[in-house]
């Protein structure tokens, strides 16, 4: 009895809710909470906007307070208004107005991150916002943004973490934005946390396996070894493709795993024997400058660009050919293309 006696209050605070949060919409509604008098039942309203709750002269609050005492049955309610000074540090505050924006036409991306940046200013420890839905053509995927330090569990993630949700209703189809933020640290944890830690960015996205391999072999082809700065640089100049779910191990494995290339070295050398000889020193000054351009840009880009800037009369058109015929370096053709101009 006791049991159904608790669910049927929790069904009842939870009604309240969304009749608050249809009602006070313009508002800036957050949250309400119910507090039980031996004489009234206190509901403790907290908006962003408290002139609008209470109206002029009062009217508002008076007809919010009828409709929840015959609607509700609480017994002699007093609804009293308290103002959120920081909006962007309030959860349900900063979903509702990322939902709003979204639901305007504003980009998944660009909502995130200011929001994030908002957060930041106003002071929180930590930040963990999920933006999902068809954010841009047929397929569903999942935005995050996050910095700083943010608890997921445990007694700490129900009492110091702010939590809000909202659903943006656009024309591709419902998004559903996600906000945690951590306002401040329990008492028996000391650790330091750095606010202004980089902020990090997540696209999880429905792709198949291959074309997943594809980016890590685009990664492959940019760097030129295996070591980790070499491969965090590729990372970094391969801006146009997304590299925030691929680990490092992931493309240490995928490169052990390739089959060997061909040597086709030999071959070339034995066609070069048979085949006769050229019919003026013109033709052998033009092979034996294309050897050579073949070694100038077989080595490392900063040794390229050091032998290049050392000549003369610099070829870059010719470098750009044998970059390209051979491993075809992002960083080294665009600096070329750019030097040939």
């Amino acid at each position: 009895m006791q049991e159904k006696q608790f669910i049927q209050k929790g069904a009842r605070k939870v009604r309240l809710h969304e009749h608050l949060q249809k009602e006070l919409e313009g508002a800036g509604y957050s949250h309400a909470d119910v507090v039980r008098t031996p004489t009234s039942t206190k509901i403790v309203v907290y908006a962003q906007r408290p002139g609008l709750v209470i109206g002029r002269g009062g009217s508002r609050i008076k007809e919010l307070t009828g409709t929840v005492e015959n609607q509700f049955n609480f017994e002699n309610p007093q609804i009293e208004v308290n103002e959120i000074e920081e909006p962007d540090a309030n959860a349900q505050i900063v979903a509702q107005s990322m939902a709003s924006w979204l639901e305007k036409g504003g980009r998944a991306k660009r909502v995130g991150y200011t929001y994030l940046r908002r957060i930041k200013e106003a002071g929180i420890i930590g930040a963990e916002i999920e933006i999902t839905g068809k954010l841009s053509g047929n397929r569903g995927r999942t935005e995050k943004f996050s910095y700083g330090y943010v608890k997921r569990c445990g007694n700490t993630s129900k009492e110091n973490v702010d939590k809000g949700y909202q659903l943006a209703r656009t024309k591709p189809g419902a998004i559903g934005v996600k906000v945690r933020l951590m306002k401040e640290m329990p008492d028996f944890m000391h650790r330091n946390v750095d606010v202004q830690e980089e902020i990090m960015h997540e696209t999880i996205t429905g792709e198949t396996e291959d074309a997943k391999a594809d980016r890590i072999n685009m990664i492959i082809e940019e760097a030129e070894n295996m070591t980790g700065g070499e491969i965090e640089r590729a990372i970094e100049e391969l801006e146009e493709i997304q590299t925030g779910d691929i680990t490092q191990d992931e493309i240490r494995e995928v490169f052990e795993n390739q089959p060997e290339k061909e040597e086709k070295e030999e071959d070339e050398s034995k066609t070069d024997e048979e085949a006769s000889e050229p019919d003026s020193e013109e033709a052998d000054e033009e092979e034996g400058d294309e050897a050579e351009m073949e070694e100038i840009v077989s080595g490392t880009i900063s040794d390229v660009k050091d032998a290049l800037e050392e000549m003369e009369e610099p070829d870059y058109q010719a470098a750009l050919k044998a970059e390209k015929n051979q491993k075809n370096r992002k960083t080294l053709t665009n600096w070329l293309e750019n030097k040939k101009e």
